[in-house]
């Protein structure tokens, strides 16, 4: 999930905070994110599964990283789905009020019966956080819309494949500075 567009050089500090303030005095070190409506899209199916994300948080900076671990669970369609090379590292790099662009590296391991046995990567994709303040989630969110997954290895698999979802986080992970 690498950051396009924005230079970390010009982007302003990030801080993921417990509550609305600017700067931030109460910052989050750990976050827990869910996600009930992951979707991915290939040319022979689509699929879904739930997802947990737990990550540590690093100091606030431009952009502020988060390192963790994936969790799927509940996949339907016969298919399971794991991390693998981890500990994912993503980051969030403020782009507004109470909004971020989210990115960062990670591989995941896709098995479907006998339609897919792949490992993609996420290091291209691009989620735009939002905080409790402009998202329509009580506590936050981050969304993908039919980001491209890149294949790293596998057989009968796609080129790429499309990623869809919104995490939500546990507990309310305001964006600041």
């Amino acid at each position: 999930m690498a950051l396009l567009g924005t230079s970390s050089a010009m982007a302003e500090e990030t801080a993921l905070c417990e509550a609305d303030e600017s700067p931030c005095a109460s910052p989050i070190t750990h976050v827990h994110y869910i996600s009930n409506d992951m979707r991915i899209d290939i040319p022979e199916m689509t699929y879904q599964c739930d997802v947990l994300f737990l990550g540590d948080v690093s100091k606030p900076g431009a952009p502020q990283l988060v390192e963790g671990k994936f969790t799927y669970t509940n996949c339907n369609q016969k298919c399971t789905r794991e991390e693998v090379n981890g500990p994912a590292n993503l980051n969030f790099l403020k782009t507004g009020h109470e909004t971020a662009e989210f990115g960062g590296e990670g591989e995941i391991h896709s098995h479907c019966d006998d339609v897919l046995d792949c490992t993609y990567s996420f290091k291209n994709l691009i989620g735009l956080a939002k905080g409790p303040l402009l998202s329509s989630e009580t506590n936050g969110e981050i969304r993908y819309e039919e980001q491209l997954l890149t294949k790293v290895s596998g057989t009968l698999c796609a080129k790429s494949a499309k990623l869809s979802a919104t995490f939500v986080p546990l507990s309310p992970t305001y964006i600041s500075s």
